[in-house]
């Protein structure tokens, strides 16, 4: 069966449909809005001192077991983290380390100077044979991941390692 023409389609009112004719109207309004019975508090009404009272630490007779940390009337167990000991100075790498130093016998954190090395000076050239030059070739003796790190002693300012990229 083929479908009526456009024509024939025209001539037909559309099918209705049930659900276009269950809207609800809209909900009356009522102008007479009912008002608050009383007119909100003042400042001074609303900021009293005595409006929440200090509270005092609750009173306790006897042993409380917090259920969390004492299970059983057992004391928790405590672990505290160990102290810091220091390392070698052949691992100290580019960021200070605890060391103890080998001329002061002093254990402290070492100073860190960075100085361009082989790595910069190597990017550098090789950057240059690529044909950035005025000044772009420099960027790697800038950076801070590229050059070597040097130690020395707070104390006695005596060099300890220098860690080479």
């Amino acid at each position: 069966m083929e479908p009526p023409s456009y024509e024939e389609a025209s001539l037909h009112p559309p099918v209705p449909d049930t659900a276009v004719f269950n809207i609800l109207p809209p909900p009356s309004y009522n102008a007479s809005l009912h008002s608050a019975p009383t007119p909100p508090p003042t400042y001074g009404e609303a900021v009293r001192p005595d409006r929440y009272p200090i509270q005092t630490v609750p009173q306790y007779h006897g042993t409380v077991i917090h259920p969390l940390t004492q299970i059983g009337g057992r004391p928790a167990v405590v672990t505290t983290q160990p102290a810091p000991f220091p390392i070698s100075v052949t691992h100290l790498a580019d960021v200070p380390g605890l060391v103890r130093c080998p001329h002061c016998h002093n254990i402290v954190t070492s100073e860190v100077t960075y100085q361009s090395g082989k790595a910069a000076w190597c990017t550098c050239m090789l950057l240059a044979m690529m044909g950035l030059i005025c000044g772009f070739c420099l960027i790697p003796l800038m950076v801070r991941g590229l050059q070597d790190a040097h130690h020395s002693c707070p104390h006695c300012k005596k060099h300890l390692h220098v860690y080479t990229r």
